[in-house]
């Protein structure tokens, strides 16, 4: 109970585990259809998202090459994806192909813009995060 001047009011704090998803690849993270959890209470809760190809940080940008390169560039284009890019910019989700183009690079750039992070379209450390944690970019 809460008093406010000569009123008093009940307080109810909700507390709710994080899930982690973490569908194998591109395919699975579309057919799992929501990627928020509901904790037994009812709340709906964020989730910390994966498509399944990377788990890491290492610095990605343009240019990469190499099968380590090419997975952690499809986690990007997949995690874009998983957010509203597509809708609210009018255009077509990213192929997931592992080739860090230039519309990978404006993806990138504008999810960084939208999280409110420097928008160099490099994806390190702070990009990783709002990739996996920020779905409403």
């Amino acid at each position: 109970m809460i008093k406010l001047g000569k009123h008093t009011a009940a307080v109810t704090v909700l507390v709710a585990a994080t899930a982690v998803l973490a569908p194998v690849g591109a395919a699975s993270a579309a057919a799992t259809g929501s990627h928020e959890t509901i904790a037994p209470a009812g709340v709906v809760t964020p989730a910390s998202y994966s498509c399944g190809y990377y788990s890491g940080t290492v610095t990605t940008k343009a240019g990469q090459t190499g099968t380590a390169a090419q997975q952690r560039i499809k986690e990007v284009q997949c995690l874009i994806n998983l957010g509203y890019y597509s809708w609210s910019t009018g255009r077509p989700k990213l192929a997931v192909d592992g080739s860090f183009g230039q519309k990978t690079y404006d993806a990138v750039v504008w999810y960084q813009e939208c999280s409110g992070i420097l928008d160099d379209g490099i994806v390190g450390v702070n990009t990783w995060y709002q990739l996996r944690n920020n779905r409403y970019c």
